[in-house]
Parts: structure tokens; C-alpha cells; sequence
């Protein structure tokens, strides 16, 4: 495998995981076709006109920093959709709460951190939501332990300073809440 330099290795990976995350409005949890264990925490990005729907009804959020939506539900049994409106651009995501009904060949959706705020992982800074430490990292290892790091992903926490290149850091339905799968995120950089 050829060997990038650091710098290099950093840039490409983050030109190519990074673009996975559509810019502009975006649901961050629940991931689309998933299922949901009571309480639905809903975690999403929108301008301060962003309006979110459930099952075409407005939900009331709160808003932890700039950019950022929120709200806490108790949706019943059954198929839902969820839609994010921002201006002309609409995402939507359909999730499934057990219950009576048969449940779709959908995953359980994990959140992650599981009983974490929002401000436990950022902060405002310069006027804008951001992650509390200089990289994603910092924040992640206030809670993840850094010292099996190395072992499980081939490389130190330096060169791999961004975890959500390849990890959902809101949650996700996949092991590990990995982005891709392993042997992919690693050809991402090494070919």
C-alpha cells in the first residue's frame, strides 16, 4: 500500500467520508428506516426557520444552539415519517415504534451518546454549534477510553483526529454505528 503523509491522509479522508453528510438541513437521529424503542429522541440541523413534522403534524422543539433542533416524543405503535422543512429543501425519515403491527425488516436504531445532551459533546463558539474540543475526537474520548484505541483501528488518535469520517456520532442503526464497512473505510486513504 502506498504511504500518504499524515496531512494528506487526513484531507483525503475527510474529502471523502465527510461528503457522505449532505450539507444544509439534515435528520442526525433516528437514521431512515429504522426501529425506535420509546422515547424518540429526535436530533436535527436546520436554519431558525426549520420546522419539523411528524406524520405531517408540527412538533414543538427546542433549539440548544445555533442551527441545531431537538425534541423529545412518545410516538405510538406503527409506521412514522418524519420530515425536517428548511426553506425549499426537505429531508424525511421513516421509523417504526413495536406494537401491535408487524415490524418492517428494519434495524434497532441506537443512540449514541445513549444518555448524553447535547451540550455534552458541544458548544457554542464564535456564534456557531460546534464540537466542544478542537476535534471531535477530544469530545469523544471524554467517554470513550483512548488506550485500545490504537489496536482496534490500526492507527493513533493523531492521525485519525475525526471520528465521524467513519463513525455516526448521533447514532445509527450498524455496529459500531460505522459509516461503511471496515475494509472500506480503510481503502478510503490506503487504496
Amino acid at each position: 500500500m502506498p504511504h500518504r503523509p499524515v496531512g494528506s491522509v487526513l484531507l483525503l479522508a475527510a474529502s471523502l467520508c465527510l461528503c457522505q453528510e449532505p450539507a444544509g438541513p439534515h435528520i442526525f437521529r433516528p437514521a431512515d428506516q429504522s426501529v425506535i424503542a420509546a422515547p424518540l429522541v429526535i436530533v436535527a440541523r436546520g436554519s431558525g426557520k426549520a420546522e419539523l413534522r411528524l406524520d405531517g403534524k408540527p412538533i414543538l422543539t427546542t433549539q440548544p444552539g445555533p442551527s441545531a433542533l431537538t425534541a423529545t416524543l412518545k410516538p405510538g405503535p406503527g409506521l412514522h415519517e418524519l420530515i425536517l422543512a428548511d426553506g425549499g429543501a426537505e429531508r424525511k425519515v421513516s421509523f417504526f415504534v413495536p406494537g401491535a403491527a408487524n415490524a418492517p425488516d428494519w434495524k434497532l436504531f441506537k443512540p449514541h451518546p445513549p444518555a448524553a445532551v447535547c451540550d455534552t459533546c458541544h458548544a457554542v463558539k464564535d456564534g456557531a454549534w460546534d464540537f466542544k474540543g478542537a476535534t471531535l475526537a477530544q469530545s469523544c474520548f471524554a467517554c470513550h477510553d483512548s488506550k485500545p484505541f490504537a489496536a482496534a483501528h490500526s492507527h493513533n488518535t493523531e492521525t485519525l483526529a475525526e471520528c465521524q469520517m467513519c463513525h455516526h456520532s448521533h447514532g445509527s442503526t450498524s455496529a459500531r454505528h460505522l459509516k461503511m464497512r471496515k475494509e472500506l473505510a480503510c481503502r478510503q486513504c490506503h487504496g
